[in-house]
């Protein structure tokens, strides 16, 4: 390992480089990050999101918030090393899920011609087994659906929906845990009660929310897929997914219309010609003018319109969307676009290109099961 003063020394050169001089936040993530390792201070999450954010930071609401920020300086670091610190003597590399730095010094190659010689031998090797191994990743499949979740700048995380409840008055004249479609997080709980002030202490969040049988369903096949494709990810429920990182990673959400929440916007300003209310989807041809509903038919044969769509963030991120009035709808389709094969068929009969695109589907079944899933329309983003 280099000497401290050598550390120190490096240090320097990379937040001074034009590369770090203008993003003031990963210069000090770099600097606790360095000062931690040389202490052999283990730093948690919540540590190191108080120590950048200050009292601004819930390490509940923004629990994903410092793995984004650590990725994002992985990438800058790996950035300055391949342009303005290729030739340092000091490598500063940070390892996937660790909160420290590893240093390392840079190998030189003495001038003599045998070890020349040896080292073009060498070269030659590690190019073809890299070669190899890229040969190799190529022939995994990495289909047009998740290829942008691939060695992406931005890291992954799935989004469970799930019901947010509340704590207060029921029907019945007592107290209990209810649900209203309109607050679906606590931050649309705190926006509800600053606009009706006379509910504050009638009501509160409750601890618990609930997920229906697609969530446990849903987990285990995106995680499956996931771990077979090599791609990280992070897991965890809508209602406590922080909106401020809508630009800082790459999202697939997963669950019913009404759990949404704040990505109705999203999803809305991508799609305009599409309405969702209730079990009721709205579609509007852009060339014809023409309106079509589509109303999802509960009982003992259960239709539910669902829908399949991929649109840009606005920082370039990737963001799909699993959406259904009922269960059935999203189980199926995420099955559907977490097989080989059937991505397969769906690339080749519907080539969409590489800036998404949103499809509605009719997923039919009993009992809360879908079995068969019919598509309805298909449109490419531009």
């Amino acid at each position: 390992m280099p000497e401290r003063d050598e550390i120190h020394q490096q240090l320097r050169k990379i937040t001074e480089s034009e590369i770090f001089s203008r993003s003031g936040i990963n210069v000090n993530l770099l600097l606790l990050l360095v000062k931690a390792t040389l202490d052999k201070e283990k730093l948690k999450e919540a540590a190191i999101g108080t120590e950048l954010f200050g009292k601004s930071y819930d390490p509940v609401k923004n629990d994903t918030k410092v793995r984004v920020y650590v990725h994002n300086l992985r990438k800058k670091l790996a950035a300055y090393y391949e342009t303005e610190g290729k030739k340092d003597p000091i490598i500063f590399e940070i390892e996937k899920g660790q909160y420290w730095i590893t240093f390392a010094e840079r190998v030189r190659v003495k001038n003599h011609r045998k070890r020349n010689r040896r080292g073009i031998w060498i070269g030659i090797t590690v190019l073809l087994i890299t070669g190899l191994l890229a040969f190799l990743q190529t022939m995994q499949t990495t289909n047009f659906f998740w290829k942008p979740y691939s060695n992406s700048k931005f890291p992954t995380t799935v989004l469970i929906g799930d019901h947010f409840t509340i704590d207060g008055s029921i029907m019945t004249g007592g107290n209990g845990v209810f649900r209203d479609f309109n607050i679906n997080s606590p931050s649309d709980f705190s926006d509800y009660i600053f606009a009706h002030p006379e509910k504050a202490g009638t009501m509160s969040p409750n601890q618990y929310p609930y997920i229906t049988k697609m969530g446990p369903y849903c987990t285990k096949t995106i995680t499956n897929f996931m771990v077979s494709e090599e791609i990280d990810f992070n897991l965890m429920l809508n209602s406590e997914w922080d909106k401020s990182m809508i630009g800082h990673e790459n999202l697939v959400y997963i669950g019913q219309f009404k759990t949404m929440g704040f990505l109705k916007n999203v999803f809305f300003g991508k799609n305009p010609n599409f309405n969702i209310s209730g079990s009721r989807i709205q579609y509007t041809n852009t060339k014809t003018g023409k309106r079509t509903e589509y109303i999802s038919q509960p009982g003992d044969e259960i239709i539910d319109y669902t829908i399949v769509s991929q649109i840009t963030g606005p920082e370039g991120n990737t963001i799909s969307f699993f959406l259904s009035d009922n269960d059935i709808g999203v189980i199926r389709l995420v099955d559907y676009f977490t097989n080989h094969d059937s991505l397969q068929f769906f690339s080749e009969k519907y080539p969409v290109g590489n800036s998404g695109f949103t499809a509605l589907f009719s997923v039919s079944g009993w009992e809360r099961t879908g079995f068969k899933q019919k598509l309805i329309l298909i449109e490419p983003k531009k």
